[in-house]
């Protein structure tokens, strides 16, 4: 029995389908569960929240756009992270902060909180309409899967990538060092997407990390799929 998967419009959800069954699922990849299999820990089983939707709701669906060409993209950013580096090299050489190791920790690490918040806010955000989206009475299950060999730690360079910005951060003294505040801001946003809300299942179960388990029906305990 195969799973098939589909990115949704949402980074928190993902499409999937069973080759044997007709039906749609949407699987919520923020209620994965232990979160230690992202640090690479080896855990027996991992297990994520399902809920089946009609076949025909294509709420979540990639909807076709156009594409924004890169130089496109770069023209419309450049001014934006031009302005901001301005503002905080200004803010960094008027007040002396460059000096101030304790005020640049405290200041590193609220750039790191707004991420925080920023990614938890839009969870909020994504969860809200998806509960518009799937109607009360669709049945939920937990998908379980069993781990083949542990996870490859795909959090440990990003965060290798946020203790460099730090120790350049930490490092600079003439007021660039706001240009690698705005690279960790940056950073900690795919960081905590990552461990909050987006682990990519589809990955390790492509990859054979993982293998399908079974499917429970919640609050029934009704075993409706199982694999050996």
């Amino acid at each position: 029995m195969e799973l098939k998967f589909k990115n949704s419009n949402m980074t928190c959800f993902q499409i999937v389908q069973i080759d044997q069954e007709s039906k749609k699922y949407i699987m919520d990849t923020s209620t994965m569960s232990p979160k230690s299999y992202y640090w690479g820990i080896k855990t027996d089983t991992i297990t994520v929240d399902t809920v089946e939707i009609e076949k025909n709701n294509n709420h979540f669906e990639i909807k076709p756009t156009t594409p924004v060409s890169t130089t496109m993209a770069a023209i419309i950013v450049q001014p934006i992270v031009k302005v901001g580096y301005d503002v905080l090299k200004r803010l960094f050489i008027q007040n002396n902060l460059s000096e101030q190791v304790l005020l640049k920790l405290l200041l590193f690490a609220i750039s790191m909180l707004i991420s925080y918040f920023a990614i938890l806010i839009s969870l909020k955000v994504a969860h809200k309409k998806a509960d518009k989206w799937i109607p009360k009475n669709r049945h939920k299950y937990t998908v379980t899967f069993k781990t083949i060999k542990k996870s490859n730690g795909g959090v440990y360079p990003l965060v290798g990538v946020i203790f460099i910005c730090l120790l350049f951060f930490l490092g600079e003294n003439n007021g660039t060092e706001g240009a690698f505040l705005v690279i960790n801001g940056i950073v900690s946003l795919f960081f905590f997407m990552f461990t909050l809300g987006s682990f990519p299942i589809a990955l390790p179960y492509k990859q054979g990390q993982i293998v399908l388990e079974n499917i429970e029906e919640q609050y029934k305990f009704c075993n409706i799929v199982e694999v050996a």
